[in-house]
C-alpha cells in the first residue's frame, strides 16, 4: 500500500479527529497507487495516522477512514453501516424513511445511504467511495435482503473528483414511486426524480415541530419542494396553506402529497420565483399566521457567503413583514458555510430593517439521523430558527 507522508505540523487536524487531508499538506506519496486508492497516512516524522482514500485531482486529497491498522474491504464497510444502523435504532430513527449513513459523521467520508422502505440510495461523493461501490452494495444486501439498491451520485462531486457519476437501479429495478410515512403525514417519494435523495429527510424533526405552531392557521410554505412541511400543517389543523416553488416537478410532487393525507381542498398550489412571490404577497397585503422559508442552498462556497447573505436577508425581510402579530416564521439555511452564528445575525438585521419585532423561540438543526461530529463541524450543515412577531 502506498504511504502518504504529511508536511512537518501538518498532521494537528488529524488528531484532532478530522479525517480531511488538502493537497497542499502533502510531502511525499511513496509506493505505488492510482487515484481512489487507500492509502497509509504518515506524520512527518513516519508515525502512522490513519488510512483513506486519495485522490490528487480535488483540493481535498484524501479523507481518512480509520486510524486502526485494518484492511478497507467488504468488511470494512459491512461493520461501519451496520454501526451506523445500530445508532440510529438506538435512539428509536428508523422508520419508512431515515438516513442510514452520513458521510464523515458516520466515519464513511464520501458516502451518503438514505432508506425509503425496501429502497437503499447510495450517493458516492468521492472516486474511493466509487470504486468501492461492490463492497457497499454487497453489505447492503446482507443488511436488508431482499432489498433494492439505487445509485444516485452528485454531479457536482462526480465533475471534481474526476468519476462518471451513476444515477440507476443496481440490479433489478425497485419501486420507483413509493409512499412512507412521517409522523401523521404520508409522503410520496420519486426515486431517482427531483432533489435530494427523494426526501428532505434532515427536515423530519422540524416538520413535527412546525406543525405543533399550526392550527387554526393560514400557512405560507415558500421553496415548499414536496409540501412536506405544508401536508404536516394541514394535518395539524391549519386553515389554508399557499406552496410556492419555480420546479414544476417539485410542485407535481407537492400537488400528490396534500391528496395521499386528505388536505388537497385547503392547499393552494404557485408556480413562481419566491423571491417575486414574497414581494407580491406583501404589495397585496397579505398576511399569514405561519411561514416557512427553507430555500435550497445559496452558496456551496466560502468566497461567496457575502452574496448568499444578503439573499437570506431579502426573504426573511418579506417574511416578517408577512406576519401576522403573534405569527411564526421557521426560517432555515442548509449551507455549512453559513453557521448559526451568521444565520441569527443576518435575522436580526433582517428584522431590523423590516421594523418586526421578533422573539427567538427554538433554534432548529437537521435531523437526529444527521448526526453532527464535534470534531468535523462541516457535518452541521442546516440551521434555522423559529421566530415569533410579537407586540411591545
Amino acid at each position: 500500500m502506498a504511504r502518504l507522508v504529511l508536511k512537518k505540523g501538518m498532521d494537528r487536524r488529524l488528531a484532532a479527529g478530522h479525517p480531511w487531508i488538502y493537497r497542499g499538506e502533502i510531502a511525499d506519496l511513496k509506493g505505488r497507487w492510482t487515484p481512489g486508492d487507500a492509502v497509509d497516512v504518515l506524520d512527518a516524522g513516519g508515525h502512522w495516522r490513519g488510512r483513506g482514500f486519495y485522490n490528487p485531482r480535488p483540493s481535498l486529497a484524501c479523507r481518512v477512514l480509520t486510524r486502526d491498522d485494518e484492511p478497507i474491504d467488504g468488511e470494512f464497510f459491512l461493520r461501519r453501516l451496520r454501526a451506523a444502523l445500530g445508532y440510529r435504532q438506538s435512539e428509536s430513527l428508523v422508520g419508512d424513511a431515515y438516513r442510514l449513513c452520513w458521510s464523515e459523521a458516520d466515519r464513511l467520508p464520501g458516502l451518503v445511504v438514505d432508506r425509503y422502505g425496501p429502497v437503499s440510495v447510495v450517493q458516492c461523493l468521492t472516486l474511493g467511495m466509487a470504486r468501492a461501490e461492490a463492497w457497499i452494495a454487497a453489505a447492503l444486501d446482507t443488511m436488508f435482503p431482499g432489498g433494492h439498491e439505487y445509485r444516485l451520485d452528485d454531479p457536482t462531486a462526480a465533475r471534481i473528483e474526476g468519476f462518471e457519476p451513476r444515477h440507476g437501479w443496481r440490479a433489478d429495478a425497485g419501486p420507483s414511486d413509493l409512499v412512507v410515512a412521517e409522523s401523521e403525514c404520508r409522503l410520496g417519494v420519486a426515486v431517482g426524480a427531483g432533489q435530494k435523495t427523494g426526501l428532505y429527510l434532515d427536515q423530519r424533526d422540524n416538520h413535527a415541530m412546525v406543525a405543533r405552531h399550526a392550527e387554526g392557521r393560514r400557512v405560507l410554505d415558500a421553496f415548499a419542494y414536496g409540501g412536506a412541511f405544508a401536508c404536516h400543517a394541514l394535518r395539524a389543523g391549519a386553515a389554508s396553506a399557499l406552496l410556492l416553488d419555480s420546479s414544476p416537478d417539485a410542485l407535481a410532487l407537492a400537488r400528490h402529497n396534500p391528496e395521499l393525507n386528505g388536505v388537497a381542498g385547503r392547499a393552494e398550489l404557485r408556480e413562481t420565483n419566491v423571491f417575486d412571490a414574497l414581494r407580491a404577497l406583501e404589495a397585496g397585503g397579505e398576511r399569514f399566521g405561519l411561514i416557512v422559508l427553507d430555500p435550497p442552498p445559496f452558496t456551496r462556497r466560502k468566497d461567496a457567503v457575502e452574496a448568499a447573505a444578503r439573499g437570506y436577508k431579502e426573504i426573511n425581510l418579506r417574511a416578517l413583514r408577512l406576519l401576522e402579530p403573534g405569527g411564526m416564521l421557521a426560517t432555515f439555511s442548509c449551507s455549512h458555510h453559513v453557521s448559526p452564528a451568521l444565520f441569527e445575525a443576518i435575522c436580526r438585521e433582517a428584522a431590523g430593517d423590516a421594523g418586526v419585532p421578533t422573539r427567538v423561540r427554538e433554534s432548529l438543526g437537521q435531523s437526529r439521523d444527521h448526526p453532527v461530529l464535534l470534531s468535523v463541524p462541516e457535518s452541521r450543515y442546516l440551521t434555522g430558527l423559529l421566530l415569533e412577531r410579537f407586540t411591545f
